[in-house]
């Protein structure tokens, strides 16, 4: 961005003159002079004195404010720029000034009338232009911007950061190729421009000029070598480009040892989903540690790796085996763990931070934890509540507990494994009842078999006082829970729900809500949506967006809260109705929107299907994984449409058939059974899928979902589920008169599809991508994500209209 330093010197030294002729020409002079050669902290000792001396000379008040603003301190220049230009009300210098300390502060409307006042006083006034440019592109008036640097550019031509924020709002605006000739035209004034050599590459890698966006980057680095954009967009070109995770993490971890910006952190994530085993040395693993506490991503992103990590290590692999070898059976503590094993277990970080962020999706360390779970619970004895395990095996025991709640309890039990449990819950349940002494390990164990709520009485142990790790278990358990039952008063019904399919749905998930998630993903610099869509989607014939401040969302089914959370924290000026049919979930998102400090979120229950009664409009709506659970997801859909603006767009997702043939067929196949929903079911059928050979396996099934107890039923006992073809989205699309803006994959997905499709380089023909589905069936496993916009009106758009 234009340097604002450089705009406030300049302002200043043009209006050294300015005010009476109090001061001599030549102590303005001296004084202007300490400024432009950077002596601040001798130019605001020597302005104040000035302004002590000669409070109504002008002079002193402006250089006064052109140093603080120089030195970041807005607040504070903006009364000393007031009185400058109150002594001197026709001086654009001054005017520029103040319009920068407003921008500085947030007030880019005011610093808007500044601009525009030192303007209409001075139109070749270049700082003035500069700084109009830089509050509009602030405001996200991309067009407007590009118009105040073209108009700076026309007084003075040879102006290369100028010319790079012209680039930067062209860029901004979805136009990479001229972008970079206004970058080139920059760099042929300024050849070592880093920042202007950075972002050309970034344009050259919209455009696919993959080989030369490298080129500019190294050289970015040669004149620049620690620039973050730079070093982060190298990683970024090594991983898409090259697939080359090693060589992105090194230059990650290098991006991360200057500054751990959140950008740079969510490259780190994208490496390590990457990452082999090779790169897993000491200070890997600690970031890796980091990026699920924190975190850095979602932790369901970084959890494979941590997997990976953790099996990775000797000893916990050696017990991976050991468990394997004689499962089902269950081991004593003292062969199950040898004599290091245990300390290999309770001294590792990354696998206790693992348990405390997301489900463990690995059939071998689930089924190694087990066998923990099953160890621990013997050594508790219900008969003696004098004896409890010490601060090392108590911590992780506790971890243990929390995981063992995060998956709803989807681990395999025994029958004589749930008597003890039940028997130490009976035992924990008499000694609250008579305030009789409890060590720490029983809540602990039972929590790891039962939820504590459940437990008679169970809150009172939040009176007591507990070490750090079973407190943690405490309010998972009993906290959370009680601050969601407080809110279900909270949350208003919108619409009725009664459709029959909508009542079946609502059921499953009070029962299971989905899902049970702990950490979002951490909030980036909030975005326009037509910057984040031109960005995403920079070859989509994205038309403008509708007017009006603010951006007016709908999340139709949000579930547990976790992407309509993200939403809200990824988009400027969100104004959010979230809905969905279960009270539960939207307690438990409600909660977790609350603990995020986010207040833009209004929740409250309804059917998506009787939506069209409510007057609001939208100008994004998004429903993702949830029209395939109505009964006809094309007429959800449908329903949907007359809730957004014209040139409003939504974000929708649906099962692929093809890709999840094999999980179609494992849902026949427990309809043939006639098994049912119930916890028990879920966890003997999952036993019986992992312990089937590798030639009777049921294919793609074993995705995230089926590591969790409300994930699996959503997965394999869904009470309604449909899926679709490209084909059929691609007819309602043509009939409905949306326009496809692009599918959210891999970028590794796009590449080769545009390897085989190169006339579509916005890769929007469904066609073209049915026949692509048809030779990469697990391209959608998960599901098919993708954004349309609506034409901007029956008159404008390119398609017929369904028939109804």
């Amino acid at each position: 961005m234009q340097a604002r330093g450089d705009q406030a010197a300049e302002a200043a030294v043009q209006d050294a003159a300015a005010g009476e002729a109090v001061l001599a020409a030549a102590q303005k002079q001296e004084v202007a002079a300490l400024l432009a050669s950077g002596r601040l902290a001798e130019t605001e000792d020597r302005a104040r004195r000035i302004t002590r001396s000669h409070p109504s000379d002008a002079f002193g008040w402006s250089m006064l404010g052109s140093v603080l603003l120089m030195r970041g301190r807005n607040e504070q220049a903006l009364p000393v720029l007031a009185e400058a230009s109150r002594l001197v009300p026709d001086a654009a210098g001054l005017l520029g000034n103040l319009g920068l300390a407003l921008a500085g502060v947030g007030r880019l409307a005011e610093a808007m009338e500044r601009f525009a006042q030192a303007l209409a006083l001075d139109p070749g006034n270049v700082a003035a232009h500069n700084g109009l440019g830089r509050v509009l592109e602030a405001a996200g008036r991309f067009g407007e911007a590009a118009e105040s640097y073209r108009a700076s550019l026309a007084v003075r031509p040879d102006q290369p950061k100028t010319l790079y924020n012209l680039g930067n709002v062209l860029l901004a605006q979805g136009r990479p190729a001229q972008a970079a000739a206004s970058y080139r035209a920059a760099l042929a004034l300024s050849p070592e421009y880093a920042y202007a050599l950075a972002n050309l590459g970034s344009a050259l890698m919209e455009l696919g000029e993959f080989a030369e966006a490298e080129s500019c980057v190294r050289r970015a680095l040669h004149a620049a070598p620690e620039q973050v954009e730079a070093l982060n967009l190298l990683a970024a070109l090594l991983l898409k480009t090259r697939d080359d995770p090693a060589g992105a993490l090194a230059v990650v971890q290098a991006s991360l040892a200057v500054a751990e910006r959140p950008e740079t952190k969510r490259l780190f994530v994208a490496c390590a989903r990457k990452a082999g085993p090779g790169l897993m040395g000491a200070v890997f693993r600690e970031q890796l540690c980091r990026a699920l506490a924190e975190p850095w991503a979602r932790p369901e992103e970084a959890a494979g790796c941590a997997v990976r990590c953790i099996e990775a290590d000797a000893v916990i692999g050696s017990l991976i085996a050991r468990v394997r070898a004689v499962w089902p059976r269950r081991l004593p503590a003292d062969a199950l763990y040898g004599p290091v094993g245990q300390a290999a277990l309770f001294d590792d970080v990354l696998l206790a931070g693992l348990l405390d962020a997301a489900p463990v999706c690995s059939p071998g360390l689930e089924r190694l934890l087990t066998q923990v779970r099953h160890a621990m619970l013997r050594q508790v004895d219900p008969h003696d509540p004098g004896r409890d395990a010490d601060g090392r095996a108590l911590a992780f025991y506790a971890a243990l507990a929390r995981q063992c709640r995060i998956n709803e309890y989807v681990f395999d039990v025994t029958d004589e494994e749930m008597a003890l449990a039940g028997a130490l819950r009976e035992a924990l349940a008499g000694a609250v009842a008579r305030d009789a002494p409890v060590p720490g390990m029983w809540p602990v164990a039972v929590a790891a078999y039962f939820p504590l709520h459940a437990v008679p009485q169970a809150e009172r142990l939040l009176g007591r006082s507990w070490p750090g790790p079973v407190e943690a278990v405490l309010v998972q358990q009993l906290r959370e829970h009680a601050d969601e039952q407080v809110l279900r008063g909270a949350i208003p019904p919108l619409t009725p729900v009664e459709d029959p399919v909508s009542r079946r749905v609502r059921r499953q998930y009070e029962e299971n809500p989905y899902p049970r998630w702990v950490r979002a993903a951490p909030p980036g610099r909030p975005a326009r949506l037509g910057q984040y869509l031109r960005a995403r989607f920079p070859h989509a014939a994205l038309a403008p967006l509708p007017p009006g401040e603010g951006l007016d969302i709908l999340v139709a089914g949000c579930g547990a809260g976790q992407h309509s959370l993200e939403t809200a924290r990824r988009f400027a000026g969100v104004r959010m109705l979230a809905v969905d049919l279960s009270l539960t979930s939207l307690c438990y998102a409600r909660r977790k929107t609350r603990e995020a400090g986010v207040t833009s979120i209004e929740y409250a229950q309804a059917d998506i299907l009787r939506l069209g009664g409510i007057e609001r409009r939208f100008d994004l709506i998004e429903s993702c994984g949830v029209l395939h659970h109505l009964a006809d997801p094309l007429a959800g859909w449908q329903a949907l449409l007359p809730l957004l603006r014209p040139g409003g767009v939504m974000r929708l997702g649906f099962y692929s058939r093809l890709a999840r043939r094999d999980i179609t067929r494992m849902r026949r196949h427990i309809a043939t059974r006639g098994l049912s929903a119930t916890p028990e079911s879920i966890r003997r059928l999952r036993q019986e899928i992992l312990d089937a050979p590798p030639e009777e396996d049921w294919g793609r099934i074993m995705l995230a979902d089926f590591f969790s107890t409300s994930g699996c039923r959503d997965l394999l006992f869904h009470v309604e589920e449909h899926c679709l073809s490209l084909l059929e989205i691609k007819a309602f699309c043509l009939d409905e008169g949306l326009r496809l803006l692009g599918f959210e994959l891999e970028p590794a997905v796009l590449a080769a599809y545009r390897a085989r499709f190169p006339d579509d380089p916005a890769a929007v023909d469904l066609a073209n991508w049915n026949a692509f589905e048809q030779d990469n069936p697990e391209t959608f496993i998960e599901m098919y994500q993708f954004w349309v916009q609506r034409g901007e009106g029956p008159e404008r758009c390119p398609w017929p209209r369904r028939r109804t």
